[in-house]
């Protein structure tokens, strides 16, 4: 037996019939029933129409069929009648009808049923009640027998629901209904009976959505078994799983109608699974074949198998099982036979709460009282979008009824990974790709962290399509990555932070800038992270590690690094952002790249932890000045402006490098007065050897671009005014000269 969660709809094609049920009392006339299972015509008992829909009587030939009107002409030409004729059957007669089975020695009549569709088929449905919920429903309504002369082995058989006489034909015993090559020896039968017996209106192959079982991707056999079940109404169970998914956090949030639909409309749990492996039920039965419930039995059953395994349960007779969970006080009938079905495997994984939980001190605490809800809830559930009618609503029933609360706080629900044709990736399907599409393939062309990193880039709610070009550009993010970790170490060589860390007061104007800048990545991150948004916490880390670090700050700051003296209070404040930076980009990629993270955290000076995951990240602490803020922004906007002058005046070979420019700003107002107090950082911003100002009063800012005034330093290559005042150091500026004095001997 499988779980409605087993289940999964994909197309089929099915061997279709028209076949003609005479009517009793009526000769020449029969009702035409349609069924794209002809196997189960043996199990028919009745023939359900529907009272809304007007039927015909259509003459062909001699013979009188009745039939949906609004179907007829599609049967007509099915069956290539020539002529035909039809009357209005009169609709008080439909419930008075009786027929003789096609080929069993048996009659039944005509039911009404609002399930009967007018869209395909004859208006008729043949009703087998032993092989359909809407059959069953139907044949409980009117006292038919549950008869499903189908064995466990899946062939046709007699049963004893009906006598001998109305069983169906010998030569028909021991077919199997299980298809092979879209055929099945029990249909073949059935068609051969029916073609002897001139019943056979017209056979034809059908195309359509149909019930799957999602491991073997074979079509489902219905058919009725008495089973164990789990009543979901009892004493408002229902209605306490719906009051309970709302104190559940759900992400994305649109799973949680999703779930809610599913326990809104789901049937009672049947529990029970006719395998030769598994969980058994531990059911006793009597000598009238009546099952012995009493929760002394299953508690002592539980405690047997928590001893001995469950197979126990297989290995010894049912004599030894009884006599070992036996109430002492029993006065009931004595156990004759023992259970031989298996618990539904999503009991198994609907239970893992308690087997992981609850037997773990360290994951679970007592209730503060009787009433309080349990704290042994996982912190997060995770799985496919698929397990909100499987192990999230098994695991969600289980712990209501055992623990009376969820067993997780949040669940996560992710999408699948599907190839170009939006087919889910499965290890079926691997011989029909040009390339392996497994994460093995993958990781050993690209590397873990690069699949991790390509993984996080994605949406993961919605489906994700596999691509090498997608992993491809992301595996380029990733050598941004690394190349900013690589940049900021390498520039961290001589940096002791217990002796060089520079207070945030005294660091530079550029520094407190990226700082501020860095301090509003880790509030996004860590609201990214906590939302389980990864391809947020991937688009705000490439993008600030692209333009804010690499494009700007690590740009700017090689001219500090590589020129000023050791230890320049400048070079100094620089390296102490660049270890915070590190140390905070270290942490926060660490989830997503967990190698990296680790390999670069190897080389970060007075690092706290042997390993960058055992460290604890602590976002913030740095608050940059809203008015610093504003001046940066028009800091921003004049190296905006500047930067195509700058351009332009090197196209025109005014200028070779920038190194070669100064810039002058002319004009007046707010943004042209925000760079008078802030020169040096909007040259070094600019990366040329000198900026000025020009007031001219009402005009708009501009910039002109001239050669820098001085000599060029053949260290920093800065054009500078004072080349040559240190008599030892004729071609450097005092910068450079200051620079290099420790190194004279």
């Amino acid at each position: 037996a499988l779980a409605e969660a087993e289940v999964e709809y994909a197309d089929h094609t099915s061997q279709s019939v028209f076949v003609k049920f005479p009517v009793v009392g009526q000769p020449k006339t029969a009702i035409v029933i349609w069924t794209t299972t002809p196997w189960t015509l043996p199990a028919n008992l009745a023939v359900a129409y529907n009272e809304k829909l007007q039927y015909v009587t259509a003459r062909v030939g001699d013979e009188n069929l009745i039939v949906f009107r609004g179907l007829l002409p599609a049967l007509a030409e099915k069956c290539g009648w020539a002529n035909y004729s039809e009357t209005p059957f009169p609709a008080g007669q439909l419930a008075t009808l009786e027929y003789q089975h096609p080929f069993c020695q048996r009659t039944g009549k005509t039911l009404a049923a609002d399930f009967v569709t007018s869209d395909t088929g004859t208006g008729f449905v043949h009703i087998a009640p032993g092989h359909g919920l809407d059959d069953y429903a139907l044949g409980r309504q009117h006292g038919l027998p549950i008869y499903s002369p189908v064995d466990d082995d899946g062939r046709l058989a007699h049963s004893s629901e009906l006598p001998a006489e109305q069983q169906m034909p010998a030569g028909m015993l021991g077919k199997s209904i299980l298809e092979k090559h879209g055929k099945s020896d029990a249909n073949e039968a059935v068609l051969h009976e029916l073609r002897v017996r001139h019943a056979l209106l017209h056979q034809e192959n059908y195309h359509h959505s149909y019930p799957h079982c999602w491991r073997s991707k074979t079509p489902v056999i219905f058919r009725a078994m008495d089973q164990w079940f789990i009543r979901i109404d009892h004493d408002r169970f229902r209605e306490q799983a719906l009051a309970e998914i709302d104190r559940v956090k759900w992400i994305p949030d649109w799973g949680v109608n999703r779930i809610k639909g599913a326990v809104q409309s789901r049937p009672d749990w049947c529990i029970s699974r006719q395998r030769t492996w598994g969980v058994p039920i531990p059911a006793f039965y009597n000598a009238s074949g009546e099952p012995m419930l009493d929760a002394r039995i299953v508690l002592k059953a539980a405690d047997l198998i928590q001893q001995n395994g469950s197979n126990v349960w297989f290995e010894k007779s049912a004599a030894e099982l009884w006599a070992l969970v036996r109430p002492a006080d029993w006065k009931g009938a004595e156990a004759v036979a023992k259970s031989t079905d298996t618990l539904d495997v999503w009991i198994d994984s609907g239970s893992s709460s308690r087997a992981v939980l609850m037997q773990r001190p360290e994951l679970n605490a007592r209730r503060s009282s009787p009433d309080a809800r349990p704290l042994w809830q996982a912190d997060v559930y995770l799985e496919g979008s698929d397990q909100h009618r499987g192990w999230f609503q098994s695991s969600l029933l289980l712990s209501l009824a055992g623990n009376g609360a969820a067993p997780f706080k949040t669940v996560l629900t992710h999408g699948f990974m599907v190839d170009a044709d939006r087919e889910k990736i499965s290890k079926s399907k691997q011989g029909a790709y040009e390339k392996p599409q497994t994460a093995e393939a993958y990781v050993k062309k690209y590397g873990a962290d690069v699949v991790r990193l390509w993984v996080a880039s994605q949406d993961y709610r919605s489906d994700i399509v596999v691509s090498e070009e997608r992993i491809q550009k992301v595996s380029e993010t990733y050598r941004g990555i690394r190349n900013a970790l690589r940049y900021q170490l390498s520039n961290l060589y001589d940096f002791d932070p217990a002796r060089d860390t520079v207070a945030e007061d005294q660091l530079t104007g550029l520094d407190r800038w990226i700082l501020g800048e860095f301090m509003k990545l880790e509030a996004e991150v860590l609201a990214a992270y906590d939302q389980y948004e990864f391809h947020v916490v991937y688009q705000k880390l490439s993008q600030f590690i692209a333009v804010e670090l690499s494009s700007i700050y690590h740009d700017v700051i090689k001219d500090r690094l590589y020129t000023d003296a050791a230890n320049a209070p400048r070079r100094r404040s620089t390296q102490t952002v660049l270890h915070r930076l590190v140390t905070g980009l270290c942490q926060m990629l660490s989830p997503i790249l967990a190698f990296t993270a680790d390999e670069a955290w190897e080389f970060v000076p007075g690092k706290p932890t042997q390993s960058v995951h055992e460290s604890e990240w602590k976002p913030g602490g740095f608050t940059r000045l809203p008015a610093e803020g504003e001046a940066w922004n028009s800091l921003f906007a004049l190296r905006a402006l500047a930067f195509p002058v700058l351009e332009k005046a090197r196209q025109a070979k005014h200028i070779g490098k920038a190194l070669e420019a100064q810039i002058t700003l002319q004009g007046s107002g707010p943004l042209w007065a925000q760079a008078q107090g802030h020169l040096e950082s909007l040259r070094e911003l600019l990366n040329v050897s000198q900026v000025r100002l020009q007031e001219e009063p009402g005009a708009p800012v501009t910039a002109v671009v001239s050669k820098a005034d001085g000599q060029k330093c053949e260290r920093c290559w800065h054009w500078e005014t004072d080349l040559g005042r240190n008599p030892e150091h004729s071609t450097l500026c005092g910068r450079c000269a200051e620079a290099v004095k420790p190194f004279q001997t």
